[in-house]
């Protein structure tokens, strides 16, 4: 643990989903009191998530300061101000629709995220009860994915590439299987963020890789940024950083890889680690 080192942190990575909101998906008063308070001393606030960019909140969106969003696991580093993209690390659509090809024999859910939304097909969209997801993250997907008729089609249209892909499994043991067969193809990078999903990435996206390299943008160095996250995709992120933080709803890969754990996401755990190494007062 490197909890008791001095830092000089200039930029916070935040996952938001189990790590910044709370279990029913809000922001607290106080959490976003400290981020404002942060982004007012010069200490950039970074929301770091497995959503597209369409699935911000808005109440996100409208933090005053707030620049700067790592998307998709990595996949897109976003700038509000300028409304483009700094830098992207997706799958080529070429490749993409031989993955499509090659998820189809497992008869699970997938979907996809591209040009900053979700698209998720209708056999898929209009039957989540049948993949065991849990009522807010069907509500999810309903608010923030296009219903289209096919996939494939779309991609032919489209050709564009794509950000992520996300899996919901019935079945823990399925789920297992293929996550193992996943992990055995070099060029694809599968992570979770829930108990029942599969996320799948280009190998060399990650939120980690995005965090420092909006550092390097800033000017910054490792030492300087501060992250802070829950589940596996977060990993990546938490060992990049100067200072990694865990929540304690956390997953143990992620609290055995941080310098820091700090308290649960429902106990405002990020304005509690925010507070504790950062100077917020003038």
């Amino acid at each position: 643990m490197k909890a008791h080192k001095k830092y000089d942190i200039r930029l916070i990575g935040l996952d938001l989903d189990g790590t910044l909101l709370t279990t029913d998906k809000t922001l607290t008063s106080h959490s976003r009191e400290v981020l404002e308070s942060c982004l007012a001393r010069g200490i950039e606030i970074l929301p770091a998530t497995g959503r597209a960019k369409s699935a911000i909140p808005d109440y996100l969106r409208e933090i005053k300061g707030l620049r700067y969003m790592i998307l998709s696991n990595g996949a897109s580093v976003y700038d509000l101000v300028e409304d483009q993209e700094l830098y992207s690390n997706c799958i080529p659509w070429q490749r993409a629709m031989e993955l499509f090809d090659y998820l189809e024999q497992f008869g699970t859910y997938y979907d996809f995220y591209a040009l900053g939304g979700g698209f998720s097909e209708s056999r898929f969209y209009d039957n989540t009860d049948r993949y065991n997801i849990e009522p807010r993250i069907k509500e999810l997907i309903k608010h923030t994915r296009t219903r289209i008729e096919s996939t494939k089609a779309w991609m032919e249209e489209h050709k564009a590439p794509v950000e992520k892909v996300n899996m919901f499994f019935f079945s823990q043991e399925k789920r297992t299987e293929v996550y193992a067969k996943l992990r055995a193809i070099p060029d694809l990078a599968p992570t979770n963020s829930l108990s029942n999903n599969i996320e799948i990435n280009y190998h060399t996206c990650n939120k980690g890789e995005a965090l420092l390299g909006l550092g390097r943008i800033l000017g910054l160095s490792p030492d300087q940024i501060m992250a802070c996250g829950d589940g596996n995709n977060d990993l990546s992120m938490i060992k990049a950083a100067g200072l990694g933080v865990a929540m304690e709803n956390g997953e143990d890969c992620v609290k055995e890889a941080a310098d820091f754990i700090t308290k649960t996401n429902d106990q405002e755990g990020v304005a509690y680690a925010i507070e504790h190494f950062c100077s917020l007062t003038s």
